[in-house]
């Protein structure tokens, strides 16, 4: 493990930041696809009524608090119509102008029902329907207090709220017109009734009571349309901000998607708010991630977050680690937010990209390193080679003689041959990836091996789950390397050929999306003292090998986007490891 301190790009925390809740129905990922689907959004609109003018109301739909009007009109018609139809009335409602209450009532009765069908149906328009459905109410109600002994009668109080309602929905002008109107009237109506009545003792204070009445309205009616104004304005700003910073989350989200690191959002105890697709792909591709923990899918990334929460946080820092032990992750923790309430962003790298540039790189050297060397060495070498057959031909060499010149022969063979090996592993720089289904593959390049080798078919056995399993690579490049572990397990494992057991066996390791392929033997192993130089180019214990073949089987795997490894095995013998990294499983 590797732990390095650095700083995080601020653009990517800023993004994290902004990022939505982890139960917005955008950042839903689907588990049963090879890549994720749904990690788009729709663009957030602000529909606007066409009748709606230049004036701006709270509710997103205006047509609604008006049929809730037209309810309570018709609610209040019909009590009007029943107290026509008793003869037991508590109050002196219509006693002073039966006729008139009756028709009044009648009509408002009839006007309430056909109200209800106007605003259901929404025609007229709705700034129409308002100042109509208000002044109808008006007139009608001051029809009944008017026929109840005017402002005496207690009626007054329903006028208040068909004066209010266009100062709610359409505040303006109009509103404060209708208003006025209607205090003129109540004025007039109740000087009527003053004028007609006998006494004038009460003259001065019912005219006082009226004008109170009139200011109060003229005040409510003028207090209510401007707060409803400055409210719905102030729900269009916050609506605007809230569409604004929906329009980042998307945005955010859309750049989450499309970064090639992965993101994760966890709080402290390990549980996940958010992950983008990147980080959901080397992670497997885990079913119902959200809100669980991360330790029951990645219990290497969950080890190191606990390691950076309770000794490096609030810093910066970064990891190398194995997910699963095949995928070959860097992670980077930061803090967002205090310590206590915040949250950690972790950034996911897969490294086999970067290896794999880096590959090409040295492979690109390696070319023009091996061939300044077959062009610098291999003349002379020939020259040498050539001046010493010739040298053999002579009859006058003694027995000495003759064996220094074997010496050489055979010594510039040896060379000739490493140079060759070398320029075999440069010219292999460029691989050619094909879909290999593993299962098959492999059984083919079991019988094509048991044909050119000692061993029978019997001492190669396969297991390969998933059997739909799919890699991407080279073909000719997976034959040399399953090639060159193979023969040196039949050369090397066993001093009697017939007792060997080669196993190959391929698995699909839990929440990875890469192939493991195991090629295990029943030798005797590696020794311990040369595990760690394995790989190194020309280190080899045979005086026979050129100590290039398990650098070149790797350097193939490396240009493919696998890795190869050995794994001491505790009953012994040896386990050579390939991992296939991107591979998928075929659904067919």
């Amino acid at each position: 493990m590797q732990h390095r301190a650095r700083q995080p790009s601020s653009v990517i925390s800023s993004i994290a930041k902004a990022t939505p809740p982890a139960k917005s129905k955008a950042a839903r990922i689907e588990s049963n696809t090879n890549k994720p689907k749904d990690f788009k959004q729709a663009q957030t609109s602000a529909p606007r009524d066409k009748n709606t003018d230049q004036h701006i109301v709270i509710n997103p739909d205006p047509w609604s608090p008006l049929q809730l009007y037209s309810i309570y009109r018709l609610v209040l018609a019909g009590i009007l119509l029943i107290i026509t139809l008793s003869n037991v009335i508590p109050i002196q409602i219509g006693a002073y102008d039966p006729d008139v209450f009756t028709q009044a009532a009648n009509s408002y009765v009839l006007f309430a029902i056909s109200g209800i069908f106007l605003t259901h149906f929404r025609w007229p328009a709705f700034s129409i329907q308002v100042y109509f459905h208000s002044a109808t109410d008006i007139v009608f109600l001051l029809a009944i207090i008017y026929a109840s002994g005017g402002l005496s009668s207690g009626l007054s109080i329903l006028i208040l709220l068909p004066v209010i309602l266009p100062s709610v929905l359409k505040p303006g002008q109009g509103s404060l017109f209708l208003s006025a109107m209607t205090v003129i009237c109540l004025l007039g109506i109740q000087f009527y009734w003053e004028s007609m009545s006998a006494g004038g003792a009460n003259d001065a204070s019912q005219m006082m009571h009226t004008g109170i009445l009139a200011l109060f309205i003229m005040t409510i009616s003028w207090m209510a349309g401007v707060w409803f104004e400055k409210a719905s304005l102030t729900a269009e700003l916050a609506k605007r901000r809230g569409i604004d910073l929906a329009n980042l989350s998307q945005l955010n989200q859309s750049i989450l998607d499309q970064l090639e690191t992965g993101i994760i959002v966890l709080e402290h105890s390990g549980r996940i708010r958010h992950m983008n697709p990147s980080s959901w792909d080397m992670l497997g591709q885990p079913e119902d991630w959200r809100e669980r923990n991360l330790g029951e899918f990645a219990p290497e990334l969950n080890a190191h977050l606990k390691i950076w929460i309770e000794n490096i946080c609030p810093k910066v820092a970064s990891f190398d680690i194995k997910h699963r032990k095949t995928t070959e992750i860097t992670i980077r923790l930061s803090q967002l937010g205090s310590r206590d309430k915040g949250v950690v962003l972790m950034y996911l790298e897969d490294t086999s990209a970067q290896r794999e540039k880096q590959q090409g790189i040295k492979m690109a050297s390696l070319g023009q390193l091996t061939a300044n060397i077959a062009h610098e060495i291999r003349n002379p070498l020939g020259a040498i080679s050539h001046a010493a057959q010739l040298l053999s031909e002579s009859e006058a060499l003694d027995k000495t003689e003759n064996r220094m010149v074997q010496i050489i022969q055979s010594n510039s063979v040896r060379m000739n041959t490493t140079i060759q090996s070398v320029l075999n592993v440069s010219r292999k720089k460029n691989p050619r990836r094909e879909t290999l289904v593993l299962k098959a593959w492999l059984q083919e390049f079991i019988n094509d091996f048991v044909m050119q080798s000692t061993l029978q078919k019997h001492q190669i056995s396969l297991f390969i789950e998933p059997s739909n399993a799919e890699i991407q690579f080279d073909p000719e490049h997976l034959q040399q390397v399953l090639w060159n572990l193979c023969r040196n397990a039949e050369k090397y494992a066993r001093e009697n050929v017939a007792d060997l057991h080669i196993d190959i066996q391929g698995s699909h390791p839990l929440h990875t999306r890469d192939i493991m392929l195991n090629i295990m033997d029943n030798g005797k192993g590696i020794p311990d003292q040369n595990i760690d130089r394995l790989f190194e180019p020309f280190y080899t214990t045979s005086t026979r090998g050129t100590g290039l073949g398990l650098f070149m089987a790797r350097e193939l795997c490396l240009s493919n986007s696998a890795s190869l490894d050995y794994v001491k095995l505790p009953a012994g013998g040896s386990c050579f490891r390939l991992i296939f990294s991107h591979a998928r499983l075929n659904e067919k």
